[in-house]
């Protein structure tokens, strides 16, 4: 009977061999491996003798070792396809534990070696048996993991294939939808032919032609039919153009025939007419000079056409003060209207030969010196600004000789589309420092309607025409008082029916003309018979005359006024809103800077006030705007001084709304400060023990209510006049 080493030994022995016999399968089919290509190597490079004995038993051993080692591996490929993977990872961390055991297991036993030897070795072969089983577990994993890199690399070519093969019939269908979109695209010329509807086509042509039939079912037939009755049409046309074309030649030669007939009449109508001045200025007979206007009105452009017809119409029916005139040179107008019937000509010739066009020209260009972009641009602006030859001018006079004459002349710009107006005074005396201003032409007319002061463009399009020339839009009516053309006024544009289009355009309209040719007319005669009155005052008021003229009801009542006038000048807007005042003024839009503005100084005794004076261009619609300064004792304004306040409420609150009165309107006030002035600096007296400015005037109480208002207001008192509080 054997020991048990004599056992450990033999188990060892046989897990040894058996991890060996493994080891050495895979060490011979790489030996093999490396003799075969060894061999082949050396066959080619040397004969061998060997014998046949030696190479007839080499080839079948390994042959043999080869199945075995196939048939292995194939046995554990279907064993790891069986096999279920989570199984085998139970088996692994089972077996793990297993091992673990046994390592803690001989651990335990290697404490006392000799007594637990036999222990020992059966734990070493049930280890290495553990061992064996997780090198073979992990060969089946190995083998998966392959099988599934296979499958999956099969999978992508599969799936390689088939986005190939998706690439391809995309491409096709693509290709195959721009050819039926190249044939759904295809025009053919005769679709470029205007026809007939298809109701007209089977109600004219014969059937001979339309076949309907044949022709209402299918589509092609009847577009064959409708281009063969537009042929037969279109040959029949053509023989009536011929012949209206012989007949138009005829009637041409007979037109031809008169008008040499007329011309040859032209001398002989000049020799009569000649012949009949004596007689047209016996009779006072203008005959050529009304052909000489007519002559001249048919050269005007529309707008000034319109405006000198309908004014000319108004003045013959209504004003007999009002004279009309066209002013310029004829002769540019004459070629520029020229110039526009051969441009007019040539592009309808253009228009009619632009199908028939051949290109057969040799291609060359001439050139010439070309102008510099300065120069060109200078010669932009100068044509942007070039207004018509003719200008229309109407000439407002009164009865009396010494109002003057307000010339209003009207200019045409036919490139930025609009009309200007500027204003010249004639047979008008010399007036004062100060009242130039009143009539000045350059603002005469401004805001002769509400917020119209020729400060904007009424073209949409002129501020991309100034821009294209290199201009600012600001700069348009620095530009029109440059070249003395005057101002874009809005109801100038009415007057000669300019009706602005939203686009940029403007169309010229007689109705338009006709409906405001009135009220321009009176409202631009009222406005200088309002500045002529103005200026008589301003200069009356410059030499220190502050009577009321002979009509004025206030004139017979006695009044005495202490303090004197001793200085009135113009002034500047600054000047005004420098006032702690005027600030209200502004802001409610009573005064603005296009107003005109003067300074008043009133003086009695060691007391002054300095008035600020404000006119608006609309005067006398909207009463002067009067800002007080007192300089006595100290300064006194509206905005520390209630006596003040009330005197400029007083002054600039004065009912001059009868007729008569509007001549005199700043003599009326001017008259109603001074008398305030003198009840102030009274009053005021009363209140010192001495008396500066003793009282020359009557009054009921110097004092009233918790304000302590004064007496400005008068009141009549039977001969006498009796101040009390307003």
């Amino acid at each position: 009977m054997s020991s048990p080493n004599h056992n450990f030994l033999a188990y060892f022995a046989c897990v040894k061999l058996l991890y060996f016999a493994e080891k050495c399968f895979y060490a011979e089919k790489m030996v093999n491996k490396d003799s075969s290509e060894k061999d082949s190597s050396e066959k080619k490079r040397r004969r061998t003798t060997t014998s046949s004995s030696s190479s007839e038993l080499t080839p079948t051993k390994v042959l043999k070792e080869e199945n075995v080692y196939m048939n292995s591996i194939k046995f554990e490929e279907q064993e790891a396809a069986k096999r279920a993977p989570e199984k085998d990872s139970k088996l692994f961390f089972q077996t793990c534990g297993d091992l673990k055991k046994i390592f803690a297991d001989v651990y335990a036993l290697k404490k006392d070696p000799e007594r637990n030897r036999q222990e020992i070795a059966e734990k070493r072969v049930d280890g290495s048996m553990m061992v064996v089983l997780l090198k073979k577990l992990n060969r089946l994993d190995k083998l998966r993991i392959r099988s599934g890199r296979d499958a999956l690399h099969r999978e992508k070519l599969n799936v390689d294939s088939n986005r190939l093969q998706l690439q391809n019939l995309l491409y096709e269908a693509d290709h195959l939808k721009r050819e039926v979109q190249r044939c759904y695209q295809f025009k053919s010329q005769d679709e470029d032919i205007d026809l007939v509807p298809v109701e007209e086509f089977y109600e004219k042509a014969p059937e001979s032609i339309s076949r309907p039939d044949k022709t209402k079912g299918d589509e092609h037939a009847r577009r064959l039919a409708r281009l063969e009755w537009e042929l037969q049409q279109r040959k029949e046309l053509a023989t009536l153009y011929k012949e209206l074309q012989a007949s138009k030649e005829l009637v041409t030669e007979e037109i031809n025939k008169k008008t040499d007939r007329l011309a040859s009449l032209a001398p002989r109508l000049q020799s009569l007419l000649k012949s009949t001045r004596p007689l047209q200025d016996a009779l006072d007979m203008e005959v050529e000079k009304e052909w000489e206007v007519q002559r001249l009105a048919r050269l005007l452009p529309r707008p000034l056409y319109l405006f000198y017809s309908n004014a000319q119409g108004y003045a013959d029916a209504c004003d007999k003060y009002l004279t009309v005139s066209i002013e310029g040179d004829d002769e540019e107008a004459k070629q520029i209207e020229e110039s526009v019937k051969e441009a007019q000509e040539e592009s309808e010739d253009n228009a009619g030969d632009s199908d028939n066009e051949d290109n057969d020209g040799d291609g060359k260009s001439h050139h010439r010196g070309r102008l510099s972009k300065s120069v060109l641009l200078e010669k932009k602006r100068s044509n942007l600004f070039k207004p018509h030859p003719l200008s229309v001018t109407i000439s407002l006079a009164a009865k009396s000789k010494d109002s003057g004459v307000l010339a209003v002349i009207f200019n045409f710009l036919p490139e930025l589309g609009f009309v200007a107006v500027r204003c010249k005074i004639r047979e008008m005396q010399s007036v004062g420092v100060s009242a130039g201003d009143v009539i000045n032409p350059s603002f005469l007319l401004n805001c002769l309607y509400n917020e119209d002061f020729g400060s904007e463009s009424p073209s949409p399009r002129s501020k991309f025409q100034l821009e294209a020339v290199g201009l600012e839009a600001n700069r348009l009516i620095p530009m029109l008082t440059e070249k003395r053309l005057g101002k874009p006024y809005k109801w100038a544009q009415r007057v000669c029916g300019l009706e602005m289009l939203p686009k940029g355009g403007a169309v010229a309209s007689d109705d338009l003309c006709q409906t405001s040719m009135s009220s321009v007319i009176k409202q631009i005669r009222a406005r200088w018979s309002s500045r002529v009155n103005l200026c008589r005052q301003i200069v009356a008021l410059e030499g220190k005359k502050i009577d009321l003229p002979k009509n004025h009801p206030d004139e017979k009542i006695p009044m005495r006024i202490s303090c004197h006038l001793t200085s009135w000048i113009a002034s500047t807007w600054q000047e005004f809103t420098a006032h702690p005042s005027s600030e209200k003024f502004v802001e409610e839009n009573f005064v603005t800077e296009n107003d005109l503005f003067y300074q008043a100084t009133l003086v009695r005794d060691s007391a002054k006030m300095t008035c600020f004076v404000a006119v608006g261009c609309d005067f006398p619609d909207q009463l002067p705007i009067w800002l007080l300064r007192l300089n006595w004792n100290r300064q006194h304004d509206a905005t520390n001084n209630p006596a003040v306040r009330d005197i400029e409420f007083y002054v600039n609150s004065l009912d001059e709304g009868v007729q008569p009165r509007r001549a005199c309107v700043l003599v009326s006030q001017l008259r109603r400060l001074m008398t305030s002035l003198d009840i102030l600096l009274e009053t005021e007296s009363l209140l010192h023990a001495k008396m500066d400015f003793p009282a020359e005037k009557t009054f009921l109480k110097a004092f009233r209510g918790r304000q302590r208002s004064r007496p400005f207001r008068m009141v009549e008192n039977g001969g006498g006049v009796v101040y009390t509080q307003i």
